[in-house]
């Protein structure tokens, strides 16, 4: 009777071990599929589900001849599946090092690599290690020659600048993160980035793609490519100048543009210094001062080239005329019912006429025109002139990092700003303005919108996305006082005006030079010059304009216009003649109903 009570006794206490462990077995299948189940199944899907992006290729940018400028290259980055690898395949380590130019030992540790263990005791297995970025073409190929399944190649897109430094401050470049920096590339971005695909899909326990149920595929978009409208031959001329210039002068920095003054369209800006846009990156070879596109973002006193916002000013009002004449001897004139002293002039000239003002360059003669104009007209008027002409504000081109350069406001003059800034003293403005200021009177009295792009097209079709005409921001003077202007400036570049070296036989040159003051510990130095010189030709049919501007041009005495900037101009108007073919004046178009021009 004990043994056979003893035997019910285990085999109840078995019957309640097994109903329990039932239990048990249901409570946890109720906590999966009840509780636990919406995570565990997000974590499935997870698992299973696959998200790739598809980059796109960034589009090209051109000048206007078609000549690449910037362009997105196919690279690929070279990684390996260690857990793919085949045991025959782990001594081929150096092989695949030696191909991809790598540490053997990189390529072996790679290879070697054992799952990783967290601290909870879970496996994570290492399915992709990277061995080499931005691999070519030949390098790809040697090593799908290599047939090792475990290699893989991610198809990528490096920009590329194949001219290397041209144009450099134009163009901008993408930096290493894939964002777009500075200058077009920048400032077009949305036009030239392309919207990149996606695939969505999932993949089975071996971590392969399932392709037979891929749930959706968007197919990547490649950027539009960019036109500008710069020349590289213009613009190659440009920095040969530069190179020279500073290698003859060793200037602190300086810039030549060069456009058409009925278009605006811009055919050349340089900048020096430049640097590399396939090495923006080198701090010693790429300085970010070097970067600074200074047509745009620098500010200086313009000088004697200013000297035509005046004198356009009064002839447009009848002020004046060519043949009025001055007395530049004075020192002191009177303005609103006191003395202003003038400033000095480079050598004595005495009674001239407006023509020989402006021929010499005349300073005293100017300040009387500019505050004749503003004492009838009144001193805000003659600050609308001056912002007439573009100065004081932002063109919008599409560089950026433009600035507005400084017009002191009428109500804040005071006696010396009035006797100054008629002859470019006292207002700052940039390369950019002073150039677009001077193709105003090329362009018979419009202001121009400077321009860069000529259209944007799609990569594919070549149509045209957007086109961009040439459009005017304003006319400042009548076509008729522009002529007046131009023919003053024309013997600016005579054999007795102060620019004549900048004079091209059988182009009818005309312009206008500058010999600015720097301000040094706040006192204009005689030491230190901006040189600058911004003309057109032909005078009577504009074709190019172009500025030279050489900040602190080291030689001997005053560093004038005329003397430093003007034969650079002469030199960079020469090739631009010959590489885009443009006539010489004839003597049948020098003359107009029987009188010579």
């Amino acid at each position: 009777m004990t043994l056979m009570h003893a035997r019910q006794k285990r085999f109840t206490s078995l019957a309640w071990i097994v109903s329990l462990c039932f239990v048990a077995v249901i409570v946890r299948l109720f906590w999966l599929h009840w509780v636990e189940a919406p995570e565990l199944c997000a974590e499935a899907v997870q698992a299973r589900s696959v998200f790739q992006e598809l980059d796109c290729r960034r589009g090209e940018v051109r000048d206007s001849q078609n000549n690449l400028l910037a362009v997105s290259e196919d690279v690929w980055d070279i990684g390996v599946d260690p857990e793919s690898l085949k045991k025959e395949e782990l001594s081929r380590a150096v092989e695949v090092a030696k191909i991809l130019l790598v540490s053997p030992a990189d390529v072996i540790k790679a290879f070697n690599t054992k799952p990783k263990v967290d601290d909870e005791g879970n496996e994570h297995r290492v399915r992709w290690i990277v061995l080499a970025h931005e691999v070519d073409k030949e390098v790809l190929k040697k090593i799908t020659d290599l047939k090792i399944k475990a290699l893989r190649a991610e198809l990528k897109y490096r920009r590329n600048y194949p001219n290397g430094q041209l144009a450099a401050h134009v163009i901008g470049y993408v930096n290493k993160e894939g964002q777009s920096a500075c200058g077009i590339e920048k400032a077009l971005n949305n036009f030239l980035q392309g919207q990149k695909g996606w695939i969505e899909s999932e993949r089975d326990g071996r971590r392969r793609e399932i392709a037979s149920i891929r749930l959706r595929e968007v197919q990547p978009v490649d950027g539009n490519n960019v036109i500008l409208s710069i020349n590289s031959l213009v613009q190659k001329t440009c920095e040969d100048a530069l190179d020279k210039a500073v290698a003859q002068y060793n200037p602190i920095s300086a810039v030549i543009i060069v456009s058409e003054p009925k278009t605006g369209r811009i055919l050349g800006l340089a900048n020096w210094p430049t640097f590399d846009l396939n090495k923006f990156y080198d701090a010693k070879l790429s300085p970010l001062d070097s970067q600074r596109n200074r047509a745009v973002s620098d500010i200086y006193e313009p000088g004697s080239v200013f000297k035509i916002v005046s004198i356009s000013g009064a002839l447009e009002e009848k002020l004046i005329t060519p043949n009025s004449v001055y007395d530049c001897s004075l020192s002191q004139v009177p303005y609103r019912g006191r003395m202003i002293s003038m400033p000095a002039d480079s050598h004595p000239i005495g009674v001239v006429t407006v023509r020989d003002i402006v021929r010499e360059s005349s300073n005293r003669g100017t300040v009387q025109i500019g505050m004749l104009y503003a004492e009838r007209k009144g001193e805000e008027r003659f600050d609308k002139l001056v912002r007439s002409f573009g100065f004081g504000s932002v063109s919008n081109l599409v560089t950026g990092a433009e600035v507005a350069g400084l017009i002191i406001s009428p109500e804040k003059w005071d006696g010396m700003t009035i006797s100054r800034m008629p002859m470019g003293h006292s207002i700052s403005v940039t390369a950019l303005q002073i150039h677009y200021a001077m193709s105003t009177i090329a362009a018979e009295g419009l202001l121009m919108q400077p321009q860069l792009v000529l259209r944007v097209e799609d990569s594919k079709t070549k149509e045209t996305v957007i086109d961009y005409p040439p459009r005017a921001r304003g006319r400042v003077i009548s076509p008729s006082t522009a002529k007046q202007v131009a023919s003053l400036l024309r013997a600016v570049c005579s054999k007795t005006g102060t620019a004549p070296a900048a004079d091209i036989e059988g182009y009818e040159v005309a312009g206008k030079t500058g010999t600015t003051q720097k301000i040094i510990n706040g006192h204009y130095s005689s030491a230190h010059h901006v040189a600058s010189f911004s003309g057109f030709f032909p005078v009577q049919d504009p074709r190019l304009a172009i500025t030279v501007i050489i900040d602190e041009p080291k030689g001997d005495g005053i560093a004038y216009g005329g003397k430093f900037a003007a034969p650079i101009f002469a030199t960079v108007a020469k090739n631009c003649i010959q590489w885009l073919d443009i006539k010489p004046v004839t003597s049948i178009s020098r003359t107009v109903a029987g009188v010579e021009r």
